[in-house]
């Protein structure tokens, strides 16, 4: 599970993150496919492909922070759509999460509760790199230009969207099994909060069937909300050669440690999910 680590969300419950699963999942789903199949498209044909890799991975667990009143924090679901690719030109990372969360109160102005429903959430990102200059030798094996969209929209009427643009370099560890590194600066460019930055670290490390993957976000220089770090790892391990089947499939946990969520002074997040991943 992933989420927006920037300080730009408004201060409600409405624009926390949630888990989710069921058939409401098909459409935004469906509408990332298409997606992933255009861009597939596109990249395939005008240039030369270095690594594809699609995947689904549901999750369930919980102790999230900041929910809607109501909700169990202990029984939350999310279904995720990942496409990640690198060309010659650079690469593109994109996801759609579905998140579905229990029950939570409706409230009217006076605050008596009228009714309950049921919240459900979409979170997306799409984020492409720009090769610049790419080096043999060294720690630093390519500079980037970089870009992030993200977008949002839940059933409690809370939509966003982010922009941000930054400068990153992918690294070349002298880690045995070690996948890939890299760290990124961004600024955003929001209408909220347009003048906070971010660094994201990413990196992957693979041995004897198990992968640790995952990313480290640290969101700084807002004015108005406190600094954050989010670190989001997973922990999984591949039974595609002990099920003699074609693709990977993965089991693990994934653990989310988010301190001043969202911005939030004194909100730090200590979340752990089991998941099931398999790439297509």
């Amino acid at each position: 599970m992933r989420y927006n680590s920037s300080a730009n969300l408004p201060l409600t419950t409405q624009s926390l993150k949630v888990l989710s699963c069921k058939s409401f999942y098909i459409k935004p789903l469906a509408t990332a496919a298409i997606a992933i199949v255009a861009l597939g498209g596109m990249t395939g044909a005008h240039a030369k492909t270095l690594f594809k890799d699609t995947s689904v991975t549901l999750l369930h667990g919980g102790n999230f922070e900041l929910l809607p009143k109501g909700i169990d924090s202990e029984n939350l679901t999310t279904l995720t759509l990942e496409h990640a690719s690198t060309h010659d030109w650079g690469g593109v990372f994109f996801f759609v999460d579905r998140h579905q969360g229990g029950e939570y109160d409706l409230k009217d102005q006076a605050g008596n509760v009228i009714g309950s429903k049921d919240y459900k959430e979409t979170f997306g990102k799409f984020s492409p790199k720009f090769k610049v200059a790419s080096f043999n030798d060294g720690l630093i094996k390519q500079v980037n230009l970089a870009g992030v969209y993200e977008f949002s929209s839940n059933s409690t009427g809370f939509g966003q969207d982010n922009y941000w643009a930054g400068v990153g370099v992918d690294l070349n560890l002298p880690i045995p099994g070690m996948k890939y590194a890299s760290a990124t600066l961004y600024h955003s460019f929001n209408d909220v909060k347009p003048d906070d930055q971010k660094i994201t670290l990413t990196a992957a490390w693979e041995r004897d069937k198990v992968l640790i993957d995952g990313y480290v976000d640290f969101a700084f220089n807002s004015d108005t909300l406190e600094n954050n770090i989010h670190f989001n790892p997973q922990v999984k391990y591949n039974l595609q050669e002990a099920l003699g089947i074609d693709n990977r499939l993965e089991v693990g946990g994934e653990y989310s440690y988010w301190k001043n969520k969202f911005g939030v002074d004194g909100v730090d997040e200590h979340a752990v999910m089991a998941l099931v991943k398999y790439h297509f």
